[in-house]
């Protein structure tokens, strides 16, 4: 695969014309020398959208959002770098070939191409025979009596699969592709004998499933009315472009959404996705019939802070939400829980009582985890009864311990002593030996095993604080001067970052500088990949630091940060000297107090 020259794209991004492009989309207002708007990104009231005809560039000094023309088609429209890139090369006039792909991006073997052109044809002839053909006829009229509309069946890309056993084979065939082909796609079945592929999906409504990027990459077929012993959902086998630990459903429309409405809502399945895509919940994704992978949080971390997850109402839907809201608290993901009551799930809890309460209601009033915990420990037990009583306050103070802010602890045991009867001081200090015994553990539990990865990524108002700004100030002169940067990186220090999006940064700039060699913020901007790593950048050059005092700056900026990261390693061991100190352990505390007047010596020195 031949790789974008750099100067094409360099044709492509100068001769694109940012204004005028983002006018399509945004209405514009010049104000001095600058075009502002209402964010597409984000809900806003005020137009706090800048786009800078003289840099080229846009920002959101709202939701942080920013970059030029070639990521905003990307961010708007879904669409990869090399896809944005053959978009504006076609408005500009500008051919990309067919098979470039750009500098930095990963290039798809040959044959998982093959096997997308064969999912994109295959969704393309079932959408068809659905909407146009008279075969189609049962299977749309069963979706319009569950309430589907044309809108929704054409945004999910809905279809019908025939009852012959080769008809989409045999389209495939005349294609191009081969029976090992159609088969290694998991779009067909070969028989043991080798008479021939026959389709997999017959008689079924068809749900294109999506990567990413919005390329269909699988199908789960449902029946219209379930006979003997199969399934009523059939899915894709795993092959090399489908994978349901990295599958969310949807995710490719719920990203975009999922800026203005600033969270995710996590369904247990698809049907619950249409149905509250439909009801105005367009943020929507479900898992493909698999746990939660790390994966899929690092899915949804990209594009939001808050997941909500919203499950069925019945026994198997609580368990389901206590097995996701236990993947969070570690992932640095805000996530919070949606009820559904009377043993619903939200497609019928839609149908019965309507879009609105459904917005207001359950995803408009999610409960904490652990308010959640609390619901969940509650449940099946008669407070009335002293052993589900005990059992209960049990498993709400060890849900408790290790989790809380002193006062969401106070919160919780109040809420805990109103719904016992026994007091909060009593509450408190079995609290106590709850978090004594959890510090323990952790005390003694072996360390988790250290795998090599990109530094993880934060989210949060970082960027505001004090530190940011020290954080920015030598990111801007490094974004500028490839020569600072190789000081940095050569020192043996590592980053000199405090914030892990910041960290996150500087190891990708290495990756660019090494390619590279140059300085060139547009280019770097294009090849990350997380916008959130896109909006720091962006609003760093949009400070337009001096570079007049470049030594100097970075010198304050530096001595800001070590005496930062020295101040909370000392709030770090004074908390550990106080948990010491609780659990009688004196030369653990002793050792502590020495390590932090050496810390306070060491401050004092900078």
């Amino acid at each position: 695969m031949k790789r974008i020259p750099e100067e094409k794209i360099e044709t492509i991004r100068s001769q694109t014309d940012i204004v005028g492009l983002i006018g399509e989309y945004v209405q514009l207002t010049k104000r001095g020398r600058n075009w502002f708007g209402l964010c597409p990104f984000h809900d806003e009231n005020s137009p706090s959208f800048s786009v800078s005809e003289d840099k080229q560039m846009f920002h959101c000094f709202g939701c942080g959002a920013g970059g030029n023309a070639i990521t905003f088609v990307m961010d708007v429209e879904n669409l990869s770098f090399v896809e944005a890139v053959a978009k504006l090369g076609a408005r500009t006039g500008v051919e990309v070939e067919a098979g470039e792909a750009a500098g930095g991006e990963r290039q798809m073997p040959p044959g998982h191409r093959k096997l997308l052109d064969a999912h994109r044809y295959a969704a393309e002839f079932y959408h068809h025979l659905l909407l146009n053909t008279v075969e189609g006829e049962e299977a749309l009229e069963y979706l319009y009596g569950r309430g589907f509309t044309k809108e929704t069946i054409e945004k999910f890309g809905i279809g019908w699969s025939l009852g012959n056993r080769e008809s989409l084979v045999t389209l495939l065939r005349r294609k191009g592709f081969s029976d090992e082909e159609i088969a290694e796609a998991g779009l067909a079945i070969i028989p043991e004998n080798g008479n021939g592929a026959f389709d997999r999906f017959r008689n079924r409504v068809m749900f294109p499933l999506h990567d990413m990027n919005g390329k269909t990459v699988g199908f789960s077929g449902r029946v219209i009315e379930k006979t003997g012993d199969e399934p009523k959902y059939l899915n894709s086998p795993e092959s090399p472009i489908f994978n349901k630990s990295e599958i969310l459903y949807n995710y490719h429309n719920a990203r975009l959404a999922a800026r203005k409405s600033g969270n995710v809502i996590l369904f247990e399945g698809f049907m619950d996705v249409i149905s509250a895509d439909a009801a105005g919940v367009q943020s929507g994704v479900a898992l493909m019939g698999t746990s939660m992978s790390d994966k899929h949080l690092s899915m949804l971390g990209r594009v939001t802070n808050e997941v909500i997850i919203c499950t069925d109402g019945d026994h198997a839907g609580w368990e389901a939400a206590r097995r996701f809201s236990r993947m969070f608290p570690s992932n640095r993901l805000d996530a919070k829980v949606a009820i559904v009551p009377e043993g619903l799930d939200p497609d019928d809890y839609l149908k019965k009582y309507g879009g609105e309460a459904f917005r207001e209601n359950i995803i408009g009033q999610p409960h904490t985890l652990l308010s959640f915990s609390m619901m969940y420990a509650k449940r099946d037990k008669n407070l009335k009864n002293e052993n589900d009583l005990l059992q209960y306050i049990h498993e709400v103070l060890e849900e408790l311990a290790g989790k809380t802010t002193p006062v969401e602890r106070d919160l919780y045991l109040n809420q805990l002593a109103e719904e016992t009867g026994v007091s909060t001081e009593a509450l408190t200090a079995q609290f106590r030996k709850s978090e004594a015994r959890h510090t323990r553990k952790e005390k003694n539990a072996p360390p988790p095993e250290k795998r090599p990865a990109e530094p993880p990524i934060s989210r949060g108002k970082t960027r505001k604080s004090p530190v940011a700004r020290a954080e920015r100030i030598i990111l801007s002169h490094m974004l500028r001067d490839g020569t600072l940067f190789a000081r940095f990186r050569d020192s043996g220090e590592g980053s000199p970052f405090f914030h892990d999006e910041y960290t996150a940064i500087f190891v990708r700039l290495a990756g660019f500088y090494e390619e590279y060699g140059e300085p060139d913020v547009h280019r770097f901007c294009e090849t990350l990949d997380d916008p959130e790593l896109r909006k720091i950048v962006m609003e760093t050059v949009m400070d337009e630091f001096s570079g007049e005092n470049a030594e100097e700056e970075i010198r304050d900026s530096m001595r800001h940060i070590r005496k930062y990261r020295i101040e909370m390693e000392i709030g770090e061991k004074l908390q550990q000297s106080k948990e010491a100190e609780k659990m009688s352990n004196l030369s653990r505390a002793l050792e502590l107090s020495k390590e932090i007047i050496a810390l306070r010596k060491s401050l004092s020195a900078i």
